[in-house]
C-alpha cells in the first residue's frame, strides 16, 4: 500500500492565508465605507450614519460640529443620539483646546 503524503502543513498554510486575506479584505471595506460615510450621517442605514460619525469624530472643525449637532436633533435611535452626543462633546473639548 502506497501512503499518501501529509497535507497538514500545507492546509494550515492555506488557512492562515485565506484568514489573512479576509481580514485585510475586510478592512479595506470598512475604511471605504468610512471614507464615503460622511456624507451618509443623514441616511436611512444606521451602519452608515454610524460610520459617518467615526469619520467626523476623526475630522474635528466647526463645520462638524454643527453637522453632528443637527444630526443629534434629527436621529431617531437613542444609541446613536447618545453617540453623536459623545462625538459632538470631544469635538468641543478638542476645538477649545
Amino acid at each position: 500500500m502506497h501512503e499518501r503524503p501529509s497535507t497538514r502543513g500545507g492546509t494550515a498554510t492555506w488557512l492562515a492565508a485565506g484568514f489573512a486575506g479576509g481580514v485585510l479584505a475586510g478592512a479595506l471595506l470598512w475604511r471605504r465605507t468610512q471614507g464615503t460615510a460622511s456624507t451618509r450621517l443623514f441616511g436611512a442605514s444606521r451602519v452608515d450614519r454610524a460610520a459617518a460619525l467615526a469619520w467626523l469624530a476623526r475630522h474635528p472643525s466647526v463645520a462638524n460640529a454643527r453637522t453632528v449637532r443637527d444630526y443629534i436633533r434629527w436621529e431617531r435611535s437613542p444609541a446613536l443620539r447618545r453617540r453623536g452626543e459623545r462625538v459632538l462633546a470631544r469635538m468641543l473639548a478638542t476645538l477649545e483646546s
